[in-house]
C-alpha cells in the first residue's frame, strides 16, 4: 500500500467487449502499482471524452472499436496530453498496427488473450515514466548551455541563476531522489534518470561526508576535491557521474573522490593477452582471479573496459558489436554490480564457444517478433540478450541474423530509432535536453549527447538552434 497523501495515477479502459474490461479490472494489482481505474469506456468517442473529465493519467485501449478507433484515439489523446502513457490491448497482431502505435507514443502493444504479467510489466513502466516527471530537477535547461562549453555564456547563465563565484565544486549522486544537503550549496539539475548534479559555492561532499551516509534513499556520490569554472564545468559533472557509479564494483564505496584506473591495468593486459591467443579456459580462469582477488583493483570504468574486451571477445572497441556496453549506465543497468558482471561474462565465453549449432531456424515469423519486439521496446530497457530471451535463442546467434536481415547491427537499429525521436522533440518542443534523452530511452545525458553527436555531427544544442 501507497503511505498517505501519495497521488495514485489515474487510468482510463477503453475496449468494445465488457468481458476484457471486467478481467483487467480484476486481475492487475492496481493499488500495488500506484494505480487507480478511474474510467471505462466500450467506444472511442466516450473515451476520448472520459480522459479528458476524469484527468486520466494512463490509457489501455483496444485497436478496433465503434466510433474513434484505437489508433485515432491515441493520436488524439497523445495532442492533448504528451504525457499521457497509452498501452494497445489488441485481438489484431498485424505489424503495422503496431508500427504505427509507436509514432503515437504507445508503450505497449498486448496481444489477447492477455497476458497479465506482460500488462502489469507495461503499467509498472507507465508509473514510472510518470514519476520521473514528478520529480523534474531545478534548472534543467542548464545543461544544455553547459554542453555547448562556453565560457562567458555560462557565466552569463550561473549569475542570472544566484551563482555569481568564478569557480565551484562539482559533485553528482545517484539515487531515488536529489540530495537537498547538496542542492543547498548550489545549483541542482538532473543528469538523467535516478541521476543527479551539483555546483556548489563550498565542497559540500568532504564537509558533509559522514552525515551524507544516514541519509537514505541514494547509491553513490561522485565528486571533484579541486575547484573548476566555466567551461570545466560540464566535463566534471560527466566525471564526478562516472565516480558515483563507484557502487557498481564495491557496495561499501559509496562516496568516490580519487579512482585509480592504473591499478587494473595488469589484469586488462592479461585479458588481453589471452583474448589474443584464443585460449578462453584460460580466460575464464582469470576472469574468476578477478572476482575474487582483483575487484579492489578496479574502478567502475576499467569494469566496463574488462566487460567490452570479454563480450567483444576483442581488445579494441568494436562499435559493429551488439554486445558492446557504451556507457557506465548501461552496465549498471544491465548487470546488477561486479560479481553479476563475471559470472555472466563467464557464461557469455561458454555460450561462445558452443557458436550456433543447434539453434532453431530464424523463420520470417520469428524475425517480425523480434521487429515487434523492438518496436515495443526501444524507448525503454531494451538489450539483444532480453530480445533473444524473447525468441528462445542464442544471443550471438540473433545478433548474427538481424544483421544479415535488417543490414544493420541490433543496437544501430534501436538507436537509428531513438535517435529519429530525438529529432522530432529537439526541431518541435521547447523540452530540455534531459527530458528528451528520457523520452527516447536514453538514461544518460552524457550518453545520449555524445552518442548524438556520434551519428548526427552535431550536438542536441547545435541541431535544435539549426533546426
Amino acid at each position: 500500500m501507497k503511505g498517505e497523501g501519495w497521488q495514485m495515477f489515474r487510468v482510463l479502459i477503453a475496449d468494445d467487449e465488457n468481458s476484457v474490461i471486467q478481467s483487467l479490472v480484476g486481475s492487475v494489482p492496481w493499488v500495488e502499482l500506484g494505480l487507480v481505474v478511474a474510467a471505462t469506456a466500450s467506444d472511442g468517442s466516450e473515451a476520448l471524452r472520459l480522459a479528458q473529465k476524469e484527468q486520466v493519467d494512463v490509457a489501455i485501449i483496444d485497436i478496433r472499436m465503434p466510433g474513434i478507433n484505437g489508433l485515432e484515439l491515441c493520436e488524439q489523446l497523445r495532442r492533448r496530453n504528451e504525457k499521457m502513457q497509452l498501452i494497445i490491448a489488441s485481438g489484431y497482431a498485424e505489424f503495422a498496427y503496431a508500427e504505427k502505435a509507436i509514432q503515437y507514443g504507445v508503450i505497449g502493444y498486448c496481444l489477447k488473450p492477455l497476458d497479465y504479467t506482460q500488462m502489469t510489466r507495461f503499467l509498472r513502466k507507465a508509473v514510472q515514466n510518470l514519476n520521473r516527471d514528478r520529480h523534474i530537477g531545478d534548472w534543467e535547461d542548464l545543461v544544455d548551455v553547459l554542453e555547448r562549453r562556453n565560457a562567458s555564456e555560462i557565466r552569463e547563465c550561473l549569475s542570472g541563476l544566484g551563482f555569481t563565484q568564478e569557480s565551484c565544486f562539482l559533485a553528482a549522486s545517484v539515487g531515488e531522489r536529489k540530495m537537498e544537503a547538496l542542492e543547498q550549496a548550489g545549483i541542482c539539475l538532473r543528469l538523467g534518470w535516478r541521476q543527479w548534479g551539483y555546483i556548489m559555492k563550498t565542497d559540500r561532499v568532504s564537509e558533509l561526508a559522514e552525515a551524507l551516509e544516514e541519509i537514505p534513499g541514494w547509491f553513490g556520490i561522485g565528486y571533484l576535491e579541486q575547484a573548476v569554472s566555466g567551461g570545466e564545468i560540464y566535463d566534471g559533472l560527466e566525471e564526478c557521474n562516472r565516480r558515483a557509479f563507484q557502487y557498481f564494483v564495491d557496495s561499501k564505496e559509496r562516496i568516490c573522490a580519487r579512482p585509480d584506473e592504473a591499478k587494473a591495468n595488469r589484469w586488462l593486459d592479461s585479458v588481453q593477452e589471452k583474448l589474443q591467443a584464443g585460449q578462453w579456459g584460460d580466460l575464464n580462469a582469470l576472469l574468476e582471479e578477478i572476482r575474487d582477488k582483483g575487484r579492489g583493483d578496479f574502478t567502475v570504468y576499467s569494469a566496463l573496459r574488462l566487460c567490452n574486451m570479454v563480450s567483444t571477445q576483442s581488445q579494441s572497441r568494436d562499435e559493429e558489436n551488439d554486445s558492446y556496453v557504451y556507457s557506465i549506465e548501461q552496465l549498471v543497468e544491465i548487470y546488477g554490480d561486479f560479481a553479476e558482471m563475471i559470472g555472466r561474462l563467464k557464461r557469455l565465453l561458454e555460450e561462445h564457444s558452443l557458436g550456433a549449432e543447434n539453434q532453431p531456424r530464424f523463420s520470417n515469423a520469428a524475425f517480425m517478433k523480434l521487429m515487434q519486439y523492438i518496436n515495443e521496446n526501444y524507448k525503454g530497457e531494451i538489450s539483444l540478450s532480453g530480445a533473444a530471451q524473447v525468441l528462445h535463442m542464442n544471443s550471438n546467434y540473433v545478433s548474427q541474423l538481424f544483421k544479415k536481415e535488417a543490414g544493420i547491427t541490433f543496437v544501430h537499429y534501436v538507436t537509428q530509432k531513438r535517435l529519429e525521436d530525438a529529432k522530432e522533440l529537439l526541431a518541435n518542443t521547447k523540452k530540455p535536453l534531459t527530458d528528451i534523452a528520457l523520452e527516447v530511452g536514453f538514461n544518460d545525458t552524457f550518453h545520449f549527447i555524445k552518442t548524438f553527436k556520434k551519428f548526427t555531427g552535431v550536438t542536441p544544442g547545435q541541431y535544435r538552434t539549426n533546426s
